[in-house]
Protein backbone atom coordinates (compact mmCIF):
# COMPACT_ATOMS: atom_id res chain seq x y z
CA UNK A 1 0.00 0.00 0.00
CA UNK A 2 1.16 3.52 -0.69
CA UNK A 3 0.21 6.69 1.13
CA UNK A 4 -0.20 10.38 0.54
CA UNK A 5 -0.48 13.26 2.98
CA UNK A 6 -2.97 16.10 2.75
CA UNK A 7 -3.70 19.10 4.95
CA UNK A 8 -6.08 18.44 7.82
CA UNK A 9 -9.70 19.43 7.12
CA UNK A 10 -12.80 20.04 9.21
CA UNK A 11 -14.19 16.62 8.27
CA UNK A 12 -11.14 15.09 10.00
CA UNK A 13 -11.92 16.72 13.34
CA UNK A 14 -13.82 13.86 14.98
CA UNK A 15 -11.23 11.27 13.91
CA UNK A 16 -8.36 13.49 15.11
CA UNK A 17 -10.18 14.02 18.40
CA UNK A 18 -10.36 10.24 18.84
CA UNK A 19 -6.63 9.89 18.15
CA UNK A 20 -5.69 12.76 20.45
CA UNK A 21 -7.84 11.40 23.29
CA UNK A 22 -6.58 7.82 23.00
CA UNK A 23 -4.63 7.39 26.23
CA UNK A 24 -2.44 4.71 24.59
CA UNK A 25 -1.02 7.42 22.31
CA UNK A 26 -0.17 9.63 25.28
CA UNK A 27 2.64 7.24 26.26
CA UNK A 28 4.69 8.43 23.29
CA UNK A 29 3.63 12.07 23.12
CA UNK A 30 3.59 15.19 25.24
CA UNK A 31 -0.18 15.01 25.69
CA UNK A 32 -1.60 14.38 29.14
CA UNK A 33 -5.18 15.63 29.01
CA UNK A 34 -8.29 15.19 26.90
CA UNK A 35 -9.31 17.57 24.16
CA UNK A 36 -12.76 18.80 23.19
CA UNK A 37 -14.01 18.94 19.60
CA UNK A 38 -13.83 22.74 19.81
CA UNK A 39 -10.08 22.45 20.54
CA UNK A 40 -9.51 20.47 17.36
CA UNK A 41 -11.62 22.86 15.29
CA UNK A 42 -9.62 25.82 16.67
CA UNK A 43 -6.42 23.98 15.75
CA UNK A 44 -7.62 23.47 12.19
CA UNK A 45 -8.60 27.15 11.96
CA UNK A 46 -5.20 28.24 13.26
CA UNK A 47 -3.28 26.26 10.64
CA UNK A 48 -4.16 28.78 7.92
CA UNK A 49 -1.41 31.03 9.27
CA UNK A 50 1.75 29.00 9.91
CA UNK A 51 3.73 32.05 11.02
CA UNK A 52 1.18 32.64 13.79
CA UNK A 53 0.26 29.06 14.76
CA UNK A 54 3.84 27.83 14.33
CA UNK A 55 2.51 24.45 13.26
CA UNK A 56 1.23 22.50 10.27
CA UNK A 57 -0.58 19.17 10.21
CA UNK A 58 -1.29 16.64 7.50
CA UNK A 59 -3.45 13.53 7.48
CA UNK A 60 -1.76 10.34 6.26
CA UNK A 61 -4.10 8.51 3.88
CA UNK A 62 -4.04 5.19 2.05
CA UNK A 63 -3.60 6.02 -1.65
CA UNK A 64 -6.13 3.43 -2.82
CA UNK A 65 -8.92 3.80 -0.27
CA UNK A 66 -8.30 7.30 1.13
CA UNK A 67 -8.56 5.72 4.61
CA UNK A 68 -7.10 7.97 7.31
CA UNK A 69 -4.11 6.12 8.74
CA UNK A 70 -2.85 8.85 11.03
CA UNK A 71 -1.27 12.28 11.09
CA UNK A 72 2.11 13.88 10.67
CA UNK A 73 2.91 17.38 11.81
CA UNK A 74 5.44 20.11 12.17
CA UNK A 75 5.26 22.15 15.35
CA UNK A 76 7.33 24.81 17.05
CA UNK A 77 8.05 26.00 13.51
CA UNK A 78 10.69 28.73 13.45
CA UNK A 79 10.87 30.18 9.94
CA UNK A 80 13.75 32.49 10.83
CA UNK A 81 15.93 29.58 11.92
CA UNK A 82 14.27 27.30 9.32
CA UNK A 83 13.56 24.55 11.84
CA UNK A 84 10.62 22.64 13.27
CA UNK A 85 9.83 19.67 15.45
CA UNK A 86 8.21 16.58 13.93
CA UNK A 87 5.41 14.39 15.21
CA UNK A 88 3.83 11.35 13.62
CA UNK A 89 1.07 8.90 14.49
CA UNK A 90 -0.13 5.80 12.72
CA UNK A 91 -3.33 5.45 14.70
CA UNK A 92 -4.31 1.79 14.50
CA UNK A 93 -1.81 -0.81 15.69
CA UNK A 94 -2.63 -3.10 12.75
CA UNK A 95 -1.38 -0.39 10.35
CA UNK A 96 1.96 0.06 12.08
CA UNK A 97 5.25 -1.46 10.88
CA UNK A 98 4.05 -1.48 7.27
CA UNK A 99 6.13 1.42 5.95
CA UNK A 100 3.36 4.04 6.13
CA UNK A 101 5.19 6.24 8.63
CA UNK A 102 8.42 6.02 6.65
CA UNK A 103 6.70 7.19 3.48
CA UNK A 104 4.80 9.91 5.37
CA UNK A 105 8.08 11.30 6.78
CA UNK A 106 9.51 11.42 3.24
CA UNK A 107 6.45 13.35 2.07
CA UNK A 108 6.63 15.62 5.12
CA UNK A 109 10.21 16.53 4.24
CA UNK A 110 9.03 17.89 0.88
CA UNK A 111 6.27 19.90 2.59
CA UNK A 112 8.76 21.23 5.15
CA UNK A 113 11.06 22.55 2.42
CA UNK A 114 8.04 24.11 0.67
CA UNK A 115 7.22 26.19 3.75
CA UNK A 116 10.83 27.16 4.44
CA UNK A 117 11.91 24.57 7.00
CA UNK A 118 15.31 22.96 6.51
CA UNK A 119 16.03 21.36 9.89
CA UNK A 120 13.73 18.77 11.43
CA UNK A 121 13.97 17.84 15.10
CA UNK A 122 12.29 15.13 17.10
CA UNK A 123 12.53 13.80 20.62
CA UNK A 124 11.70 10.18 21.27
CA UNK A 125 11.41 8.26 24.51
CA UNK A 126 14.26 5.77 24.73
CA UNK A 127 11.82 2.89 25.22
CA UNK A 128 9.93 3.69 21.98
CA UNK A 129 11.89 1.25 19.81
CA UNK A 130 9.58 1.58 16.79
CA UNK A 131 9.98 5.37 16.59
CA UNK A 132 13.73 5.18 17.19
CA UNK A 133 14.03 2.73 14.30
CA UNK A 134 11.75 4.84 12.07
CA UNK A 135 13.70 8.06 12.47
CA UNK A 136 17.04 6.29 12.09
CA UNK A 137 15.74 4.70 8.87
CA UNK A 138 14.70 8.19 7.71
CA UNK A 139 18.34 9.32 8.21
CA UNK A 140 17.75 11.45 11.28
CA UNK A 141 20.93 11.66 13.33
CA UNK A 142 21.01 11.08 17.06
CA UNK A 143 22.31 14.26 18.65
CA UNK A 144 21.90 13.81 22.37
CA UNK A 145 20.22 12.07 25.26
CA UNK A 146 18.22 14.58 27.20
CA UNK A 147 17.34 14.56 30.86
CA UNK A 148 14.93 11.91 31.94
CA UNK A 149 11.32 12.87 31.48
CA UNK A 150 8.31 11.78 33.50
CA UNK A 151 6.07 9.57 31.39
CA UNK A 152 3.70 7.57 33.65
CA UNK A 153 3.41 5.54 36.82
CA UNK A 154 6.28 7.49 38.34
CA UNK A 155 8.59 6.24 35.57
CA UNK A 156 11.31 8.50 34.23
CA UNK A 157 12.57 7.66 30.76
CA UNK A 158 15.36 9.25 28.75
CA UNK A 159 14.45 11.35 25.75
CA UNK A 160 16.62 10.99 22.66
CA UNK A 161 17.08 14.04 20.41
CA UNK A 162 17.28 13.47 16.64
CA UNK A 163 17.88 16.02 13.88
CA UNK A 164 17.92 16.05 10.10
CA UNK A 165 18.99 18.80 7.73
CA UNK A 166 17.05 18.60 4.48
CA UNK A 167 19.46 20.59 2.34
CA UNK A 168 23.16 21.38 2.59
Amino acid sequence: MSVYIRPIRYDDAIKVLQWENDIENWRVSDNSSKYELADILRLIDSLDDISHSRQARWIICDSKTNFRLGAVDLFEINLIEEKARVGILIADKENRKKGFAYKAIQLLEVEALNIGVNKLICTIYSNNKASLALFEKCNFKKKDSLEKSYISNDDYIDLILFEKCLKD
